[in-house]
């Protein structure tokens, strides 16, 4: 939310009190709560002029553009993600990262490490750390379900698709909105809001 807004709240929620007194304090402590909630819960527009590209799977050039995405950055990838067991993605992931991309991840931390039985997925984020990517799990949702790729601060990648082997055989959707800087920054804000609550992923070999 923005930091203006929370603090005009308070400050309304303050001087409330103040004239109230103390024993209408619940009260207005409610009511406080129930507006910021409210002032979080909102939906945002951009405009996009450019290009949009979307594929689908099986067999549609989904995990294919997943990689177009990520091979085409020339400074910044900033990653959300449920599930990484795609070696194809994180392939291209330690390859940008050897070319000098500046790569973050935030990762679902049940799907890929309390479940994990396999051991697929602690290998990949263990394989992106050893490469110098930064990793971090998340455990404050119940899921944390997004995924999306965001390239340069400026080109959003989306979808069902997970960067999983099994993403490839299910009925899936990705969307590409390029070269829009506005969608990016708000990625890029909801981006920041998750990875800041992951802890680092440590490798265990």
């Amino acid at each position: 939310m923005n930091i203006f807004l929370k603090q005009s709240i308070k400050a309304a929620v303050f001087l409330l009190l103040i004239i109230s007194g103390m024993a209408g304090a619940a009260h207005w402590e409610r009511a406080a709560g129930r507006a910021v909630q409210d002032a979080n819960d909102r939906t945002a527009t951009v405009r996009h002029n450019g290009i949009i590209e979307y594929a689908f799977s099986p067999d549609k050039g989904a995990e294919k553009l997943v990689l177009k995405v990520i091979d085409s950055a020339q400074s910044e990838i900033r990653m959300m993600a449920y599930s990484i067991t795609s070696a194809s993605v994180v392939e291209a992931l330690t390859a940008a990262r050897h070319r000098g991309i500046d790569v973050a991840i935030v990762f679902d931390h049940k799907s890929n490490l309390v479940h994990d039985q396999s051991g697929k997925a602690r290998a990949a984020l263990s394989t992106l750390v050893n490469a110098g990517c930064q990793v971090r799990t998340v455990s404050a949702y119940p899921i944390h379900h997004d995924k999306v790729i965001i390239v340069d601060r400026e080109t959003v990648e989306t979808g069902s698709f997970n960067f999983s082997k099994a993403a490839t055989k299910n009925s899936e959707n990705v969307l590409v909105v390029w070269k829009n800087t506005e969608l990016a920054r708000g990625y890029l804000e909801h981006w920041r809001s998750r990875f800041s609550r992951g802890k680092d992923y440590r490798t265990q070999y």
